[in-house]
């Protein structure tokens, strides 16, 4: 047995009890969840964290690494320095993240390099009989 439904262009006079209730009970829903938009996905939201800088334990956790190892290696990564005080922005997570990107199946070009230059023959010459 079917519904009766109200046409889309009839009035809020043609909808019953029922029906008032039910969009009563999905307005309600989109309110809860932001919006129509933010069902579909389509709502940009903004982070929640206007900070322009974090420190090294949340940077730490952001890459998923332990803090130490952060801290042992500082000389060698992007970060900010404000006096004493170290910082990392978004672009210098990134940046460390790619530093370590590990692709098994392909030589690096310093490896490649270091493989045609190990094949060299010796500038020394050998004294022969």
């Amino acid at each position: 047995m079917m519904s009766a439904l109200a046409p889309a262009n009839a009035g809020p006079a043609a909808l019953g009890p029922t029906e008032l209730q039910g969009l009563a009970a999905v307005m309600n829903l989109l309110a809860q969840a932001g919006g129509i938009d933010a069902l579909l996905g389509n709502r940009h939201s903004e982070p929640d964290d206007k900070r322009l800088h974090i420190g090294y334990s949340e940077a730490a956790e952001r890459l998923n690494i332990p803090e130490k190892w952060l801290r042992e290696r500082i000389s060698t990564l992007p970060h900010r320095k404000f006096g004493k005080f170290v910082q990392f922005a978004e672009e210098d997570l990134r940046a460390i993240s790619d530093m370590h990107f590990v692709n098994p199946g392909r030589e690096t070009e310093k490896e490649s390099a270091s493989a045609l230059t190990s094949l060299q023959p010796s500038k020394r010459s050998r004294k022969r009989f």
